[in-house]
């Protein structure tokens, strides 16, 4: 079963029917797409410097909701950091695709690295009422999380867990090559019910042990858990083995492979979301 070209611009999304939706509800759904970028040698390292950014810009949320302004600040903080990866949560598709090319967020990367060695990944959340393939956001566009990359080495897995609350929003994750056979990153959005955050973070950590991950690998998001020692939704819980964790002190966290280096991390407060941006840097 295929799913729409929703990583490629400037196309709109469309809708499905229920019984699409139905058939795809726990499938792991998988799009490979060739690069044309070569692996790098073993002993090379690279640098990777991550922003880790929810935008709140679906119009839904009104006590955060900007009218796009938290778009903007995204767009500065990437010309600032100069990152080789971000991911998103709680974007719009036209924050990425314009209806002639890049929306505002690829367009700034782009504007670092030009528009053909960047790579976009967007995967809508589902509606479990309609049967739509996305959940909207208030304008019409489809609504869920995202990351780009510097470099257009392009397998991507996307998801929607099996663990899902009953409200409209289904939860989804989505994975992509960063550097060929050496680097995958991920992002999601969990679940605000700590408890099934939990379990859904657990279901991802799973797919983390899938044959197609490559062998180090950055997964950043907000899961909607934090740190809290001794309890049972500590965020820490979620850690597989051979993982460690980075945070903002809240929702936000950034889980990676031992087998990369945490050279700094740090998170700062953003002015026009109610999320802090998350910033690591790694050497890979």
């Amino acid at each position: 079963m295929s799913l729409p070209t929703i990583s490629d611009p400037p196309r709109r999304g469309g809708r499905w029917g229920m019984r699409a939706l139905l058939c795809a509800a726990a499938t792991i759904l998988a799009v490979g797409l060739s690069s044309s970028v070569p692996a790098a040698s073993a002993g090379a390292a690279t640098t990777v410097v991550l922003l880790q950014m929810n935008l709140c810009n679906s119009g839904m949320a009104k006590s955060c909701y900007s009218s796009g302004r938290a778009v903007d600040e995204a767009v500065a903080n990437i010309h600032r950091y100069r990152p080789q990866l971000v991911t998103f949560q709680e974007v719009c598709r036209d924050d990425l695709y314009a209806a002639t090319g890049w929306g505002k967020l690829a367009q700034a990367m782009a504007d670092l690295y030009g528009s053909r060695d960047i790579t976009v990944d967007f995967t809508p959340a589902r509606n479990r009422i309609t049967g739509d393939w996305y959940y909207a956001c208030v304008n019409g566009e489809q609504y869920g999380v995202a990351m780009i990359h510097h470099g257009n080495s392009h397998e991507v897995h996307r998801g929607w867990y099996t663990n899902q609350s009953r409200s409209i929003e289904q939860r989804a994750w989505t994975c992509a090559t960063i550097l060929k056979a050496r680097l995958t990153g991920c992002t999601t959005h969990l679940s605000i019910n700590a408890d099934l955050a939990m379990r859904q973070c657990h279901e991802l950590m799973s797919i983390l042990a899938s044959t197609w991950m490559t062998p180090q690998v950055i997964v950043a998001g907000d899961f909607n858990l934090t740190s809290a020692p001794g309890t049972p939704n500590d965020v820490q819980n979620c850690a597989p083995p051979g993982y460690d964790r980075q945070g903002d002190g809240a929702l936000q966290q950034v889980f990676y492979t031992r087998t990369i280096q945490l050279v700094d991390s740090r998170y700062e407060p953003m002015r026009w979301t109610d999320h802090p941006l998350l910033y690591a840097q790694f050497r890979a």
